[in-house]
């Protein structure tokens, strides 16, 4: 299997990467693990990826609930409920999509943030197990 993975420069992408290794584009990869958040970009990259019948893993955020009341993380959980709702549509027209709703991930990005983290080799095992499972998942959510 070949996998292309956004964001893998740092934390969760670079993991993967480490663990998978990295394609140069979307269209050598077997499985699309779209992990940079850059507004709606990973939107776009999604809809890529299903129009090209890849298997996708979204890394998207359980910041997708927070559009409803933390008032400072709007704009980000806006971002993040697109992608979970665009996954939700592509899985029921047939693509072989899951999102991944992590809560705070252990990284470099957030050290500044004092609550519970989960750590990054658990992430990557999590996206491990989904991607040997024989069905598809459209989603699962994780927080410490």
């Amino acid at each position: 299997m070949k996998f292309f993975i956004t964001g893998s420069k740092r934390g969760l992408g670079y993991a993967l990467k480490e663990k998978y290794g990295n394609t140069e584009s979307l269209d050598e990869c077997d499985i699309f693990i779209n992990c940079k958040h850059d507004g709606f970009l990973q939107v776009e990259l999604l809809y890529e990826a299903a129009s090209k019948n890849k298997r996708i893993i979204n890394i998207g955020s359980v910041g997708s609930d927070w559009i409803n009341g933390y008032k400072k993380f709007y704009k980000y959980g806006i971002e993040k409920k697109v992608l979970k709702d665009a996954n939700e549509q592509l899985f029921y027209d047939g693509i072989n999509t899951t999102i991944i709703n992590f809560g705070f991930l252990d990284t470099e990005s957030v050290s500044h943030i004092k609550r519970p983290k989960i750590d990054l080799d658990y992430a990557v095992s999590i996206i491990d197990w989904i991607i040997f499972q024989p069905y598809k998942i459209k989603e699962i959510s994780i927080t410490p």
